[in-house]
């Protein structure tokens, strides 16, 4: 037996053609451009949000990046850049 036969869809073509072939078959010649037409919006919707959540992602990753490369000061920040002051301990 030859391995090429048992893998069904090898090709991109031959998927796609059998695809539409059930698709007309089920649906008929009427229906079908209608489907196809929702289907191709909804895809286009897709597309637009992945690209759009791809590209709010690669920001925050820019910005998450900006900010670890910026110098850390270890010690607090209090008012004018100030350290913070030190509370007296009782009794001084």
């Amino acid at each position: 037996m030859c391995i090429e036969r048992l893998n069904l869809f090898s090709g991109a073509f031959p998927e796609i053609a059998f695809i539409l072939f059930i698709a007309f078959l089920l649906f008929g010649p009427k229906k079908l451009p209608e489907i196809a037409r929702t289907l191709g919006k909804g895809l286009g919707e897709l597309r637009r949000a992945s690209n759009e959540l791809k590209i709010s992602l690669e920001e925050e990753i820019k910005n998450l990046d900006r900010h670890q490369e910026s110098p850390a000061d270890s010690s607090p920040k209090y008012g004018h850049n100030d350290p913070e002051p030190t509370p007296k301990e009782p009794g001084q």
